[in-house]
C-alpha cells in the first residue's frame, strides 16, 4: 500500500511538474486566440505585468457544482514569476529533412531554471535586451529526426501576409522533457527575431505564462486576474483548463490507486482472518481449559484479539520498513526503468506523502481489528465438556 501510494503520488507530481515547467501554471492570451495558433498579438504592458506580479494572498468564495456557497477560503501565496512569449508555427529545414514546428519565442527575462533539468546537451540561447540572437534550443526528438547537433545551422521558414520568409538559426542546445507530444513539436528561440520577421513592435507578444507560489491557487488567481486586472480584450486560464484531457488522465490514476488499495486490503483481511481461525482451531483444548476454570467467552476471545494485535503490529513494522525502504532505494538509484515514450518518465517515480502513509497505517489497524473480531466468535461455539471428553 505504501509503495502504491508513493508511486501514484510520484507519477502525478512528476508529470504535472513537467507540464507546468513547460507551460507555467496559467496563461494570459488575447480573447481572439484559437487553438490553431492563429496569431493574435497584444501589447506587453509593463503596468499590467506589475499589477499581476503584485498579487498576494486572496480571499475567495468556495461554491459547489450547483453554485451553492460553501464558505470562504484564501490562497496560500501569489504570483511567483511572469514570462512573455510569442508562439508561431514554422517549418524547419536542413539538408536532410523538412518538418513543421511551433517556435516559442522568449525574451531576456525568461527564467530557464525550471528547464535546467531537461537540458541534455549544449546551453540555452543567449538572449539580451539590446540585440537579437539566432540561437535555437531544439528537442532531442527533433535532433535525432533531422540529424542535428550542437552548432549545426538550420533554416526556418515563416509565413507572413502570404509571404514566405526564411531565417537561419544555429542549434545552441538540446532538451528532452519526456513529454513526447511537446518534444516533437516545440523549439525555443529569441522573441526579437520573430518580432522582426512579423514586423511587430518590440512590445508585441501573443501571451504571458504565469508561475504561482502554489498550484492549488491557480483557479482562484486566474478568476481574480480575469475579473479585476485584465482588460476586456485579454483572457486568463489555468493550464489545467487549457490541457484538460491531460489532467483528467492524471486524475484517473486515483481510481486505479483506490482499486489497488481495496484489493490489497481485501487480501490482507482474508489472510489475517484465516490465520486467526487456524490459531483458534489449533488451541481448542486451551479454550476448553480456560472455560472450565471460569473464563467467559469474551475473556477467551480477548486472548486471541490481543494475539492478532501483536501479529498486526509486527507486520506493520516490517511492512513500513520494506515499503519505505524500497521507495528510498528506487528514489536514490532509479533501479526500475520505464518506457518514457509511453509513461512520460524514464524511471518509476517515488513521492512520499507521510500524511497518507500515517492514514494507511491507522486505517489498516482499525479495519483489520474490526474484521478480526469476527473469527473470535468461533470461541463461543466451543464447549469445554466436548473438547475435554475428546482429549
Amino acid at each position: 500500500m505504501i509503495l502504491t501510494i508513493s508511486i501514484l503520488q510520484g507519477f502525478k507530481k512528476s508529470i504535472s511538474e513537467k507540464v507546468f515547467g513547460f507551460w507555467g501554471h496559467m496563461h494570459i492570451t488575447d480573447t481572439r486566440l484559437s487553438r490553431s495558433f492563429e496569431l493574435s498579438p497584444f501589447k506587453d504592458d509593463a503596468a499590467l505585468k506589475d499589477s499581476i506580479l503584485s498579487i498576494g494572498t486572496l480571499s475567495y468564495a468556495k461554491v459547489d457544482k450547483q453554485g451553492r456557497l460553501l464558505g470562504t477560503s484564501s490562497t496560500r501565496g501569489g504570483v511567483d514569476q511572469l514570462n512573455s512569449y510569442i508562439m508561431i508555427p514554422a517549418i524547419l529545414s536542413n539538408k536532410k529533412s523538412m518538418e513543421g514546428m511551433v517556435l516559442k519565442g522568449v525574451n531576456e527575462a525568461f527564467n530557464w531554471n525550471k528547464f535546467e533539468s531537461y537540458l541534455k546537451e549544449g546551453r540555452f540561447p543567449t538572449i539580451t535586451k539590446d540585440s537579437t540572437t539566432r540561437e535555437m534550443l531544439i528537442s532531442e526528438q527533433t535532433s535525432l529526426r533531422n540529424g542535428l547537433k550542437i552548432g549545426d545551422p538550420v533554416l526556418v521558414y515563416f509565413v507572413n501576409d502570404q509571404q514566405q520568409l526564411k531565417r537561419k538559426f544555429k542549434v545552441s542546445g538540446i532538451f528532452r522533457t519526456g513529454l513526447e507530444e511537446y518534444d516533437r513539436k516545440f523549439a525555443f528561440v529569441d522573441m526579437g527575431v520573430i518580432q522582426q520577421v512579423l514586423k511587430w513592435d518590440k512590445d508585441m507578444i501573443t501571451g504571458m505564462e504565469i508561475f504561482l507560489d502554489d498550484i492549488e491557487d491557480a483557479e482562484a488567481i486566474a478568476d481574480y486576474i480575469y475579473e479585476e486586472v485584465l482588460p476586456n480584450s485579454l483572457y486568463s486560464e489555468t493550464i489545467k483548463e487549457r490541457f484538460r484531457s491531460m489532467f483528467d488522465w492524471i486524475a484517473m490514476q486515483d481510481i486505479n490507486g483506490a482499486l489497488l488499495l481495496t484489493l490489497m486490503l481485501i487480501v490482507a483481511l482474508v489472510n489475517m482472518s484465516t490465520a486467526l481461525l487456524i490459531l483458534i482451531l489449533d488451541r481448542t483444548r486451551m479454550i476448553g481449559v480456560l472455560k472450565s476454570i471460569g473464563y467467559s467467552n469474551w475473556n477467551v476471545r480477548k486472548v486471541f484479539i490481543y494475539l492478532s494485535i501483536w501479529i498486526l503490529i509486527i507486520s506493520l513494522i516490517i511492512g513500513n520498513c520494506m515499503g519505505i525502504g524500497f521507495g528510498l532505494l528506487q528514489k536514490a538509484t532509479g533501479l526500475i526503468k520505464l518506457n518514457e515514450a509511453n509513461y512520460y518518465l524514464s524511471e518509476v517515480p517515488i513521492h512520499f506523502d507521510f500524511s497518507a502513509i500515517i492514514l494507511i497505517n491507522v486505517g489498516t489497524i482499525l479495519v483489520t481489528l474490526l474484521v478480526m473480531v469476527i473469527p473470535t466468535f468461533l470461541v463461543t461455539r466451543i464447549k469445554p465438556v466436548d473438547i475435554l471428553n475428546i482429549e
